[in-house]
């Protein structure tokens, strides 16, 4: 089962500290895509709900998950998730790969275990799932989402309990691919090419230039993405765009955070030629940024990359537009990327909180008077949005916040800065922005 093997592939590296994403594309491009489905399938399956499988692990063997080998606790923990997880798949195959993993990996005396852990799993796993989402206790619940604790808690002391435990159910939901459409691409030519190739596909209601498709997808793969008709990107962050655009008066616009490029193109395909500088701390993304800016034919545009801290660099002139899409937990984005749940804490989260107020407090201090700051983030957390935009406001002199250019669906008010972007839709991630202006 090539899917099976990728997939505890993947996993491994994932909990050596890899981003999911990027493994499974490295460790899957070459299998049948279904083997492919499978792999990924798995893969996101056990990460969406980690810390509950890890748990369930522990219960039905009766030791903690570290007393056994890799290979073992790999097995274990993705058997149980796919177990739950995959309706379609035998589970008496899934089963038996697993067990076979663990033998040619030499470890023949930790198969009786295996094998029992699974066999119980697949008696047991799904009403467990089901008993602890429907529990009343907010710890059950987080455990079952795969959400630490603290993140509930903070969920529920800012937003309320009810919809505290409705955003760590959206937290698992299962995401699908929105695509953004090009400036001159044929949109019906583009849903019908890829309506032959076996996809769902169809216009969005909320974006005017946005697709939705009923699955994941690699990207390579789909027509008019290699001809730069079409990119991948979620509407949660195609709305962030926008507003960034909208608040263009003229000048100069420094994205102090700009990624692998998806929000800084989006931005360049809806202006034009404005001048605009992006930075990013990272060789790899500004690499990536340079390749998107190839595969969308923009190449030509005024569009300045730079590698750097954004704490650090200098722009070429004052800009009248910063555009600040910070560091952040993903919290709003933990159903379609699950790893950032694995990998945060409380101390990771404080360390965030103290860099996107740095950030956020730079862009004020370099934006012309009279110009405007977009901040963002993709988390939910109000340690990461209103209270780093309250005191940036209260350190640098003379800002002011001003409302969205228009409404958007699952827009939220903050308390009391900004606007959240509610997580409830498959191709709506959560996210969080706020337009200030450098008064005169």
């Amino acid at each position: 089962m090539r899917g099976i093997e990728a997939a505890l592939a993947v996993w491994r590296k994932i909990n050596e500290g890899s981003f999911a994403s990027e493994v499974l594309r490295k460790k899957s491009h070459d299998l049948p895509e279904g083997d492919r489905i499978l792999a990924a399938s798995l893969v996101y399956g056990a990460m969406r709900r980690a810390i509950f499988w890890k748990h369930l692990a522990k219960k039905y063997s009766g030791r903690p998950l570290r007393e056994f080998s890799p290979a073992a606790g790999d097995a274990v923990v993705l058997g149980i998730a796919g177990i739950a997880e995959l309706r379609k798949f035998p589970v008496a195959s899934l089963v038996n790969a697993l067990v076979e993993f663990v033998k040619k990996n030499g470890f023949r005396k930790e198969v009786p275990v295996v094998n029992a852990v699974l066999r119980r799993a697949a008696r047991e796993a799904r009403k467990d799932l089901k008993k602890y989402l429907s529990s009343p206790q907010l710890k059950d619940l987080c455990l079952a989402c795969g959400v630490p604790y603290w993140v509930g808690t903070s969920l529920s002391d800012n937003w309320g309990r009810k919809e505290a435990r409705q955003l760590l159910k959206l937290m698992t939901m299962r995401a699908y691919v929105s695509l953004r459409v090009s400036p001159g691409a044929d949109e019906n030519e583009i849903v019908s090419k890829l309506r032959e190739t076996g996809y769902k596909v169809w216009k969005s209601p909320m974006i005017d230039y946005s697709l939705r498709m009923a699955s994941s997808v690699f990207p390579p793969n789909l027509y008019g993405y290699s001809e730069g008709l079409v990119t991948p990107q979620t509407e949660s962050s195609m709305m962030v765009a926008e507003v960034v655009a909208s608040n263009y008066e003229g000048g100069l616009i420094l994205d102090m955070c700009c990624g692998r490029g998806i929000k800084t193109t989006q931005i360049a395909q809806i202006l034009g030629d404005a001048p605009i500088e992006a930075w990013e701390l990272s060789q790899g993304r500004i690499s990536a940024a340079e390749r998107e800016l190839e595969r969308l034919k923009l190449k030509k545009r005024s569009i300045v990359l730079k590698r750097g801290n954004a704490l650090e660099l200098e722009p070429d002139e004052r800009p009248s537009l910063v555009f600040v899409d910070v560091p952040c937990s993903g919290s709003g984005t933990w159903a379609r990327h699950p790893d950032g749940k694995m990998r945060q804490n409380k101390d990771k989260l404080e360390h965030l909180s103290a860099l996107q107020g740095s950030m956020l407090c730079r862009a004020l201090e370099m934006v012309k008077p009279g110009g405007k700051v977009v901040y963002s983030t993709c988390s939910l957390l109000r340690a990461e949005n209103e209270l780093v935009v309250g005191e940036a406001a209260g350190k640098v002199s003379g800002v002011v916040e001003i409302p969205l250019s228009r409404p958007y669906d699952y827009a939220r008010r903050g308390r009391p800065w900004g606007y959240y972007i509610w997580p409830a839709l498959p191709w709506v991630d959560g996210f969080y922005m706020a337009v200030l202006k450098k008064r005169p």
